[in-house]
């Protein structure tokens, strides 16, 4: 059962709210529909925290396309899905390491081209949703899976403009990270 600290949202014009650092894990059984439900507990936590609708629901749709590799590709009984929200930045991270694993041989991890499909649509670019990079997916000897990826969030103008009145200082831009991306040399 997952446990949101926030019951209430921060209005927009709050000085606190650029400075907001969340964080939530809660975990699930790997089963089928379990990553549907690790989407609407995205959007329910998210819809806690500010107005973030368009790249809210692209944010739990990558969660979901996560849980989904780690319910198909997985090999534990259970999986956690942790988020942090810094501000306008929010990192994912889906995995079962750390969970019990049936007494049998772990599963081959799957073709390379699997990961690399799940990479190219977690960062498929889409308009004023969030922009999500830096896609990791790790398959561990012992059957375990990790996936992350972090996402800018956009701020809506009311938000920008209530922060440049204040006089707070705006954060630097986030440089996409492609280092460690499908289409990356080096």
């Amino acid at each position: 059962m997952a446990k949101l600290a926030a019951i209430s949202r921060l209005p927009l014009s709050d000085p606190r709210r650029s400075t907001l650092d969340v964080s939530w894990t809660f975990s699930l059984h790997r089963t089928p529909g379990s990553d549907e439900l690790a989407a609407r507990m995205t959007c329910a936590a998210l819809d806690t925290l500010g107005p973030y609708e368009q790249a809210g629901a692209q944010l739990a749709t990558a969660i979901a396309l996560a849980c989904g590799y780690v319910v198909e590709h997985g090999f534990a009984h259970r999986y956690r899905v942790t988020l942090g929200v810094d501000g306008a930045r929010c990192t994912v991270s889906v995995t079962d390491y750390g969970y019990d694993k049936p007494l049998t041989v772990p599963p081959d991890p799957p073709h390379s081209y699997a990961a690399t499909a799940l990479c190219q649509q977690l960062a498929h670019p889409t308009e004023n949703g969030a922009q999500i990079d830096g896609v990791q997916v790790h398959h561990a000897t012992d059957g375990a899976v990790l996936i992350r990826f972090r996402a800018l969030l956009p701020a809506s103008a009311a938000e920008a403009a209530d922060d440049s009145a204040a006089g707070l200082p705006q954060p630097p831009p986030a440089a996409p990270d492609h280092s460690r991306s499908p289409g990356a040399r080096g």
